[in-house]
């Protein structure tokens, strides 16, 4: 009889209920341990589909007796059939139907989701295949568990597997937790009394259980041991539970040693340092797009700025885009995020624009107000979808978005964000500098900051002296870009020798023709720099902000052109966040203007004056507007059919690898049979060969049956096997003299040999090759094994219930014995007196 089936069978229905409810529900309450890291309830909707299929899967394998063989290949169909809805439902026809995408990312993922779940800010969302690690591990964990208490005894190591999925909750977690002391004490709750009740259970069907009583049936509630212990044990985990809960607040990790999370240790995967500030394509836009339509936004109005990239980092050359590895540091990280998910709990403040491209190109997205709480990205084709959604970034603290796969025209995406307020006269009073070190500047000429210390000296309040010093550079400056030609030189750029000639007397050097002009002459570009690097000289947290200005006298859904592009400089005080200062004097303070003194020789006409010699770093190829290639001209990122091919060959080759090892496993356990071992064991080694061979076919013989028996069945069915003569000449050499000659065995396994031969050929050949690759007979010796024991076992359970019956017969007949030995003795003792 097969031993998988004699234990499903003997399980009760009730019994199998109650493990299989409870095994859920411990899964439940792990998978309620990724609610941080997706949010919503699509990750929930997954694992329970998970669970609920592996559960499936596993009851019809133990009902029908099924091995790896056919349940993995059920489990793949499970996984691709159902994996289009509910893991990979962002490429999926109407988020039900597989396609080809949503199948092409199932195939990747248990290679790339995990990557990505962890490199994405939470909430990760459902694309790039995130959800793939929930599927995989409840399927997996889920089949392996339930498998296992329903065809073993082994519902410890079933539990295991719950605790499983509670670590992979934890490992791919937050340093935030989901109702942590509920779900802990819930776990350990059910699975103590679970695994209480069925550690009592092994013990009562063994009859060795120590709460048996005599009087009644040993599972009854009427056995007052049980009863006791029952009530104990709920009351002691009541008041465990209770306790627990109630001391949640003493249980909680105090302030600064809140647990780490792995995704803090995961290298972001966009390095800003790879493209050029985005400050450095200043002077472009008012050059080269001053009236092509960059992008249009909706919800806005005029003097609104768009925020297009934070710059924290000044390297005399350039002020850069830092980002770090720590998201938690001053200038943060740059993380994946997902579109369409709530970053932040949105106030009754929150708005809402709409961001089509145009004319623009680049990888920084334009943003608007002080936090970004949502992007969603537009209706646009899957490809392109796709592609945005797997390359979306987000630096929270300097709140710069950044598509690494870049903008282009017919882009659209949708932010919600809280819009930037100034501060209040009571605001402004009190406020204080924040105590944050943002990434160190290059060093500086000592003028810079004693030029600062002097201009801000007699400011009362941090607020005032925020705004004393760009007041300061504003006086006797003018404003020019040296566009048109009636502006005054200007020369672009923002490298340490441009910032010294700001702090030098407006003029020109006339001995040289190149020369450039000095002074605080510029733009905003210059101006918003040379502002935030002599405020960080004296300690102020400052950095600049690029981006644009919606133009006056606009309103609602605005197009803004390259002629908007403006910077700013922002300023951390505690408890306020980055409060925003415009550097630049007005645009009509022009040093060509009349002046009240007159001079006596004109301005001479001074050339355009070569760039200054320190030059930025060059830009890697399509990091910049200009060097990047006009849509039309950009082709579409594609791989090799190769690439794809030997994608798909991988678990062809795992499969081809799996099999090939069991047919070598096979060959080498025959050839040690055949020569290891005196002559009866090589012998019998044979008569094992054709065992095995029935066992791989799916006709187990009962291992309690002798050779000859067996081999009558065997011959029952396949007539010329010669079964009965193995047979025979087995038992004759196992139980016989020990006087064979070397020669017999050669000739034993030879005809083992053809009646293996004889026994492939009557079955078809599938069944031929379901044998060949077969695992059964490599658990048959075990099972034989198990049931041996599982005989004994319940021998001596009989034995033990025929001496209780016999103990129980004895004493119920001990009393009438005593009372007929009484009443002779009586009456012996009376004729003993008579006489």
């Amino acid at each position: 009889m097969n031993a998988r089936a004699t234990y499903f069978a003997s399980v009760s229905n009730g019994r199998r209920a109650v493990d299989v409810l409870v095994l859920g529900s411990l899964f439940v309450i792990a998978l309620l341990g990724f609610q941080t890291v997706y949010g919503g309830i699509q990750y929930l909707l997954t694992g329970l589909m998970a669970l609920v299929l592996a559960t499936l899967v596993a009851l019809i394998a133990a009902r029908f007796r099924w091995g790896p063989l056919r349940t993995a290949p059920v489990m793949l169909l499970v996984y691709f059939l159902f994996g289009s809805m509910f893991a990979a439902p962002t490429h999926a026809l109407w988020g039900i139907v597989p396609t080809l995408g949503s199948l092409k990312e199932l195939l990747f993922a248990p290679v790339t989701s995990w990557k990505a779940a962890l490199t994405i800010a939470p909430p990760v969302g459902t694309a790039q295949g995130v959800l793939v690690v929930v599927w995989i591990s409840m399927l997996l964990l889920a089949l392996f568990s339930m498998t296992i208490v329903m065809r073993t005894r082994l519902y410890a190591v079933a539990w295991l597997f719950p605790l499983a999925l509670l670590l992979v909750s934890v490992v791919f977690g937050t340093t935030e937790a989901t109702w942590p002391v509920v779900r802990g004490v819930l776990f350990a709750v059910i699975s103590v009394a679970w695994l209480t009740w069925r550690f009592e259970s092994g013990r009562l069907d063994s009859a060795r259980s120590t709460i048996i009583s005599d009087t009644v049936r040993p599972g009854s509630w009427k056995n007052p041991v049980l009863r006791r212990r029952v009530i104990g044990g709920a009351v002691i985990m009541a008041i465990a539970a209770g306790a627990a809960v109630g001391a949640q607040s003493l249980l909680d990790p105090p302030s600064g040693t809140i647990r780490h999370a792995v995704r803090d240790y995961v290298t972001p995967p966009f390095d800003p340092r790879q493209y050029v500030s985005p400050l450095t394509e200043f002077r472009g836009y008012l050059k080269n797009q001053r009236d092509a339509e960059l992008f249009t936004i909706t919800g806005v109005t005029e003097g609104e700025k768009v925020r297009l990239a934070t710059m924290d980092q000044y390297d005399l050359h350039v002020y850069n885009v830092a980002g770090g590895r720590d998201k938690d540091a001053p200038e943060g990280a740059f993380l994946r995020t997902a579109g369409g998910v709530d970053l932040h709990e949105a106030s009754g403040s929150q708005r809402t624009s709409t961001v089509t491209i145009g004319a623009y190109s680049g990888v920084w997205m334009p943003t608007l107000g002080e936090r970004t709480n949502r992007i969603d990205l537009g209706d646009l084709p899957p490809e392109r979808s796709g592609a945005l959604a797997e390359n979306l970034y987000l630096n929270e603290k300097s709140q710069t978005a950044v598509n690494s796969s870049g903008l282009r025209a017919g882009d659209s995406y949708e932010v919600g964000y809280e819009p930037y307020s100034d501060l209040t006269v009571e605001q402004r009073r009190t406020a204080k500098f924040a105590d944050i070190d943002l990434p160190p500047n290059a060093r500086l000429d000592p003028e810079f900051a004693q030029l600062a210390d002097e201009w801000v000296g007699g400011a009362d309040t941090d607020y005032d002296r925020s705004q004393t010093l760009p007041r300061h550079i504003k006086q006797d400056a003018f404003y020019s870009n040296g566009i048109d030609e009636d502006d005054t030189a200007s020369l672009s750029g923002h490298g340490y020798s441009r910032l010294w000639s700001m702090l030098q007397d407006v003029g020109f050097d006339k001995e040289k023709s190149d020369a450039a002009p000095t002074g605080r002459i510029g733009d905003e570009e210059q101006f918003a720099v040379l502002t935030a690097v002599m405020a960080r000289e004296i300690g102020i947290p400052a950095r600049v902000v690029m981006g644009f200005e919606v133009p006056e006298g606009a309103e609602g859904t605005v197009a803004i052109t390259g002629d908007d592009v403006t910077a700013w400089v922002e300023v951390a005080f505690e408890g306020l966040g980055w409060v925003r200062f415009d550097p630049a004097p007005d645009d009509d303070q022009d040093p060509t203007q009349p002046k009240p003194k007159e001079v006596e020789e004109p301005m001479p006409q001074v050339a355009q004056p070569p760039p200054p010699p320190a030059e930025p770093p060059s830009p890697p190829p399509g990091a910049t507007s200009e060097d990047k290639p006009q849509d039309e001209d950009q082709p579409e990122e594609t791989r090799s059919w190769v690439v794809y091919a030997a994608f798909a060959a991988v678990p062809v080759l795992l499969l081809f690898l799996a099999l090939t090892g069991i047919v070598v496993a096979k060959v080498v356990r025959r050839g040690r049979r055949r020569a290891r071992g005196a002559l009866p064991e090589r012998i019998d080694g044979g008569w094992q060969e054709i065992l095995d061979l029935l066992t791989d076919m799916g006709r187990r013989p009962d291992p309690f049956r002798t050779r000859s028996e067996t081999a009558a069945m065997l011959e029952g069915e396949v007539p010329g096997a010669g079964a009965a003569l193995l047979a025979s000449r087995a038992d004759r050499a196992v139980f016989g003299p020990d006087d064979l000659p070397p020669v017999v065995v050669e000739e034993y396994w030879e005809q083992v040999a053809a009646a293996r031969r004889t026994m492939t050929a009557s079955v078809p050949w599938h069944k031929r090759m379901r044998a060949l690759f077969s695992l059964r007979s490599f658990r048959r010796r075990s099972a034989e094994r198990r049931a041996h024991r599982r005989r004994e076992r319940a021998a001596a359970r009989e034995r033990s219930q025929a001496e209780r019956r016999a103990h129980a017969m004895r004493r119920r007949r001990a009393p009438v014995s005593g009372v007929s030995g009484t009443g002779s003795s009586r009456g012996s003792s009376k004729r003993k007196g008579r006489s």
